[in-house]
């Protein structure tokens, strides 16, 4: 009888251990996570046809990514760690006090953790240089940190994380970039004390915020704009990113509000939503041209300048080398990026170093 009870309780063991691995055969891989990369497709041979000395890896990181049932399980593990253990499952997931989901990435900038003085100061000459051969081209540069949620709503952190905004990358080099002359629009001192701008469960603004930072922006080219002004009106429900890290088959949702006016502005082609890696918009009855680097934050931030000028390209390439902004050919250069990735603009030469 416990020889039986052995033989069962093995065989069931190993049906579930099977279950992953079948199912994707059975059912298909199982669909990514927020924010993941596509792993690549295992192949034994090479483009070239010679024997893929990283088949093995390539399988290994394919399968623990798309095995059969995956949402579920994480999903289920997630719940688990929250209810039980108070703490998040997804080590790039930070549960805050008051349900805020946090970008674990921008702890270090929270708790003034950063970059060193001599880093900032090369950020700032790398910036400076940027500028000037901007302006060399007959253009308008203009820099925008987009602040990190934590940096708007710090009162939902956690307490275990001791809270450092002075010390903050971001906080040092501000006045480093004034010093030098760099066109900068402070967004933290716009966005600060206005938590609503910002979705409770994705590391990113809503549109209202966007439309906050379109305007101020706008401003500092001296063009006239009133998005913040709205109207916005509820246009279905948002999934955050970083809740759908934890819960991809959960039903948590907020308000998507959208700039109920509209936008007249043109694009050639947009099939990712905002996410594609560059975008050329025209504005008919708008006049000037913008060249914008931006990343994420560009999603929802994006529309309202394709609606001030009369052509526009949105790009996010993350080469931010001075040659990457030379002869542009356009009267304004934006370059947007978010605060916890202000270590890549560090120049090529001292960030590989």
């Amino acid at each position: 009888m416990k020889r039986s009870l052995s033989v069962l309780f093995i065989g069931v063991f190993l049906l579930l251990c099977l279950i992953p691995s079948v199912g994707m055969l059975i059912a298909g891989p199982s669909p990514l996570l927020a924010n993941e990369s596509a792993p690549r497709t295992p192949a034994l041979l090479d483009h070239e046809g010679n024997v893929n000395p990283a088949v093995l890896s390539d399988t290994t990181d394919y399968i623990g990514t798309r095995f059969a049932l995956r949402p579920l399980l994480v999903s289920a593990r997630s719940f688990l760690y929250e209810k039980l253990l108070q703490t998040s499952a997804e080590e790039q997931v930070t549960l805050g006090e008051s349900g805020e989901l946090y970008y674990s990435s921008t702890l270090d900038d929270y708790c003034g953790i950063g970059v060193s003085d001599d880093e900032l100061c090369l950020i700032t000459e790398h910036l400076a240089d940027i500028q000037a051969k901007v302006e060399q081209d007959g253009g308008q540069f203009l820099l925008a940190v987009a602040p990190n949620k934590n940096s708007v709503i710090p009162d939902g952190m956690p307490a275990r994380f001791p809270a450092g905004r002075e010390s903050s990358n971001y906080a040092r080099l501000l006045p480093l970039l004034r010093e030098a002359g760099v066109n900068v629009v402070d967004l933290h001192a716009l966005f600060s004390g206005h938590p609503e701008l910002y979705y409770r469960t994705d590391s990113h603004w809503t549109p209202e915020g966007a439309a906050l930072a379109a305007d101020a922006l706008l401003a500092a080219l001296d063009r006239d704009s009133s998005f913040a002004a709205g109207p916005f009106s509820e246009s279905g429900r948002h999934i955050g990113d970083l809740y759908q890290m934890l819960y991809p088959l959960g039903k948590g949702r907020e308000a998507e509000l959208i700039y109920s006016p509209g936008f007249t502005y043109e694009t050639a082609s947009d099939p990712r939503g905002g996410n594609a890696i560059t975008i050329r918009t025209s504005a008919p009855d708008r006049s000037g041209s913008l060249y914008c680097r931006r990343d994420s934050f560009g999603i929802a931030l994006y529309p309202y300048l394709a609606e001030a000028f009369g052509s526009a390209e949105f790009s996010r390439s993350a080469d931010y080398s001075v040659e990457a902004f030379s002869g542009l050919g356009v009267g304004a250069v934006i370059l947007e990026i978010v605060e916890r990735n202000l270590p890549l603009l560090l120049p090529a030469e001292e960030a590989s170093s």
